[in-house]
């Protein structure tokens, strides 16, 4: 009877290991197959095309090789590129149901902090909360709420460029800095309600290390993104030093979030607050107010100050660059502002609203196409298992919509390379098409996302950008230094994409445009957010 069992266990267990082979390989030949992509190596799959320094070219490349939809895998982790409008749409948009959470990013998110910011948080209830509030307080395009503050910061950083070009700024040394101070200070003001002095300022001191530590954080490498547990060893334990730079990264972001939520409390308490975002959410949630509720406040507010200051920052200083590269550009809207403007003023957003500079449309909408901010978006996470064309998607699959390669896809947007705003306008106001149904799709409705995962702060964005161009061209040449030609390629190569420093000669373009610039007040602190209507947020749940 032993012996009989002896032999007849092993049998059992070679049959079943031999019935588990055979349903692999049936169920294998069953299930769909997933979308072509590069061939990837044994264990680490495509890993070493992902952390290249070229990124997004990479992405493009591929895009090329394999068509719109393209397939990977990175040690274990399978990722998705989306490289049409049409493919972004049907998955992002018409099924954001499933397609709208983010990776884990642990290194970013659980060590470093980051969890609770709203570009990287997950799908869940305090980021619907969050994005309701962005729609009530900036949800529409004309957000003339805001228009009095953004005019007045954006003639504060004119008269900031003015004083560096009289004291020998003669090559565009500070402009980046000045472009940033302005984007900063505008989103403090409008989220907080704090006014930014220009030199040593508290609170804008922190921003650029508390940025350099997110991009640090968002880069592939961290062993603890592929081994979440590793989170949980000792901070003396070998290896594990990644824990106390997350720390120190952790502890200066709950600084930069914090702080200014305090200013607004004590302004409050003191009868002093000028309405803001977040003085707003404080009011309305009151004395009953949760610890989780005050929490979603604080980080709503810091990414709308986080978020503005990046975006239109690096499309301005993009602008800059796009302007010395092409100076008949320079030229051709410079002279719509002089025949609407007659030098007599500067431009403001009621020029943008009435339609009046068509030009400057244009150009901001070509910028917006040539310079996406993310290039590569932020990866959103598919929640179950997903079928497209036949091809299968895996559950928990990384989803990234390849911006860069949308907004130069050639059906959308001719001789893509070209910077070219007349693509986006009719030949009766000296464009390339024939009609207005023959004006290519905005781009902005590629760059700032797509589906439930868009940009909350679009439009303060579009208006902060517009805005921007159209007084530094009413005021300012901007040209090519001799010997010092830019290149239009080389940005930062990370997960915010900016032109690295290059050198440009701004003058100013007349005595009647100095005189506008030596109008504008010194460091005039009275435009605040207006009181404002509020508008149905169902759109954002």
């Amino acid at each position: 009877m032993r012996d009989r069992l002896a032999w007849l266990l092993p049998c059992v267990g070679l049959g079943l290991l031999l019935a588990v082979f055979l349903y692999r390989i049936l169920a294998a030949q069953t299930r769909l197959p997933l979308p072509p992509g590069p061939q990837a190596l044994p264990f680490v799959g495509n890993v070493m095309d992902m952390v290249k320094a070229d990124g997004w070219d990479t992405y493009h490349k591929w895009a090329t090789e394999h068509g719109d939809v393209v397939y990977v895998m990175v040690m274990g982790q399978p990722v998705v590129l989306l490289n049409s409008h049409e493919t972004a749409t049907d998955l992002l948009v018409k099924r954001s149901a499933i397609y709208s959470d983010r990776p884990a990013f642990t290194m970013a998110s659980k060590v470093g902090g980051n969890e609770k910011i709203m570009a990287v948080a997950q799908y869940h209830r305090p980021l619907k909360t969050m994005r309701r509030w962005f729609s009530l307080v900036m949800g529409t395009r004309t957000s003339d709420h805001f228009w009095a503050l953004q005019d007045q910061m954006i003639k504060g950083f004119i008269k900031n460029v003015y004083r560096d070009i009289l004291n020998g700024d003669s090559d565009g040394t500070n402009l980046q800095t000045r472009i940033r101070w302005s984007a900063a200070a505008t989103t403090l003001r409008i989220a907080y309600g704090y006014s930014a002095t220009l030199e040593d300022d508290p609170i804008l001191k922190q921003v650029n290390p508390a940025v350099r530590d997110f991009l640090e954080a968002c880069k592939p490498g961290w062993l603890v993104n592929v081994i979440p547990a590793l989170r949980h060893l000792p901070t003396w334990f070998p290896g594990a030093s990644f824990l106390k730079i997350g720390k120190q990264w952790k502890n200066r972001l709950e600084s930069l979030a914090q702080d200014p939520v305090d200013f607004v409390k004590e302004q409050m308490m003191n009868g002093v607050a000028p309405l803001s975002f977040t003085r707003e959410l404080l009011e309305e949630h009151g004395q009953k107010m949760t610890i989780e509720e005050e929490l979603d406040i604080k980080w709503a507010a810091f990414a709308l100050f986080s978020g503005g200051t990046d975006t239109v920052s690096s499309t301005v200083y993009a602008f800059y660059l796009a302007m010395t590269l092409h100076p008949e550009i320079q030229r051709r809207a410079q002279a719509e502002l002089d025949r609407v403007l007659a030098g007599r003023r500067l431009p403001n957003l009621h020029d943008r609203q009435a339609g009046a500079l068509p030009y400057i449309d244009a150009l901001v909408k070509e910028l917006t196409r040539w310079a996406p901010v993310l290039p590569a978006g932020i990866p959103h996470v598919l929640r179950q298992e997903d079928e497209y064309r036949g091809w299968r998607i895996p559950k928990g699959t990384y989803v990234i919509a390849n911006l860069w390669t949308i907004s130069r896809d050639e059906t959308i947007y001719p001789n893509p390379i070209e910077f070219r705003p007349e693509r986006f306008l009719t030949k009766e106001h000296g464009g390339d098409c024939a009609t207005q149904d023959d004006i290519p799709m905005d781009p902005s409705k590629i760059n700032f996302g797509y589906g439930k995962r868009g940009c909350p702060g679009r439009h303060l964005a579009e208006l902060g950008v517009w805005l921007s161009v159209a007084m530094s061209l009413a005021v300012y040449n901007i040209n090519v230094i001799d010997g010092h030609i830019p290149s239009s390629t080389n940005y930062e190569r990370s997960s915010i994409s900016r032109p690295r420093p290059f050198k440009c000669h701004i003058t100013i373009r007349s005595q009647q445009a100095e005189e506008l610039i030596r109008a504008i007040p010194d460091d005039d602190a009275t435009a605040w957010v207006q009181p404002y209507a509020k508008k149905d947020s169902s759109a954002f749940d």
